[in-house]
């Protein structure tokens, strides 16, 4: 069951542009990546808020598949996502326009607990990194993810407890 106290750890991959924590789940990967590959359930996991709900995509992510997604940082804007990896139950990765690249990589601890890591990546960016409205941002897109895994925790462990 989810400990109300959980929390993500900050992971320091070694450059201010690679932002990334991770958290153990009391789940199955399957059961983790069935949540990450419904786009409309995004706004679950998203303790930012900037994600507002899916204008348009798919019901479960393929590589390759592209899903639009109506976004609010300070502003209302949209956003067209392409799944540029997929690995079943291990590791999907979307990217957008300006290079972001949102990561989540699943590790089997045992049948029924996954080390789940989320990374976005600013550096694939470049520098149309800047563009983006949360640029510059790093600390508070940092502790959204941490918050964002806490979320997805509780999600997976309530549905892996049927």
């Amino acid at each position: 069951m989810t400990d109300q106290s959980a929390q993500a750890e900050i992971v320091d991959l070694g450059d201010e542009r690679i932002l990334s924590a991770q958290i153990e789940i009391d789940a199955p990967a399957q059961v983790i990546f069935d949540i990450l590959i419904q786009p409309r359930r995004h706004a679950e996991i998203d303790a930012s808020q900037s994600v507002q709900g899916i204008i348009k995509g798919p019901e479960r992510l393929a590589l390759h598949d592209t899903f639009k997604v109506r976004m609010k940082v300070g502003v209302n804007y949209w956003v067209t996502n392409k799944v540029v990896e997929f690995e079943p139950d291990r590791r999907i990765t979307w990217a957008h326009l300006l290079g972001n690249r949102w990561t989540y990589e699943l590790t089997p601890l045992s049948p029924d607990r996954t080390l789940v890591r989320e990374t976005n990546n600013l550096r694939a960016a470049g520098w149309k990194a800047s563009l983006s409205p949360v640029a510059r941002k790093h600390e508070a897109i940092r502790r959204s993810i941490a918050k964002s895994l806490v979320r997805l925790k509780k999600l997976a462990e309530s549905e892996a407890a049927g």
